[in-house]
């Protein structure tokens, strides 16, 4: 029998499956260095795009999770809501050039979220369960200045259902 991921795994592993052709604004030459990890850990912003020198964070929060009782009150399926959170800065190279637009990322790693959504939404006709469905349910978008740094973040929620026996 396979071993079942868990789903934040899942989300995780298609995310990263369709970040790697995002290119950076300034030529479309240069591919852009995203970050994927789960939330709440212990780097900072300044850290992530200074030193580590990533384009743009994307972190996997906790899930809001509810069941669906179909059928004499047997929880049939489960609804898991995700928040995935996209955090790109604008990086200046010398002065007022910037190496890369935190706007023109936020689009492009967008797109590429609703790609990897629609292509991984739904496992194959007669697979084992769990079955799931994965589809984007909202994104609310927002620019700050934080700390030095003019932060963009869109915060995209997954809705990833499982059926279990």
């Amino acid at each position: 029998m396979a071993e079942k991921k868990d789903p934040k795994t899942t989300i995780t592993e298609t995310i990263d499956d369709h970040l790697g052709n995002i290119t950076l604004d300034i030529g479309g030459v240069s591919t852009a260095s995203v970050g994927i990890m789960w939330e709440s850990g212990p780097e900072t912003l300044k850290y992530l795009f200074d030193t580590a020198a990533f384009d743009a964070v994307i972190t996997i929060g906790e899930p809001q999770t509810r069941s669906i009782r179909a059928i004499q009150d047997v929880p049939v399926h489960y609804l898991m809501r995700y928040p995935i959170t996209v955090t790109s800065v604008n990086k200046p190279l010398t002065g007022v050039v910037l190496t890369s637009t935190a706007a023109r990322i936020q689009y492009k790693i967008t797109y590429a979220l609703r790609v990897a959504i629609a292509v991984h939404a739904q496992s194959v006709a007669g697979a084992p369960p769990p079955a799931w469905v994965m589809r984007i349910i909202t994104d609310v978008a927002k620019h700050k200045r934080i700390g030095g740094l003019d932060v963009w973040q869109a915060t995209h929620v997954v809705e990833y259902e499982t059926g279990y026996p």
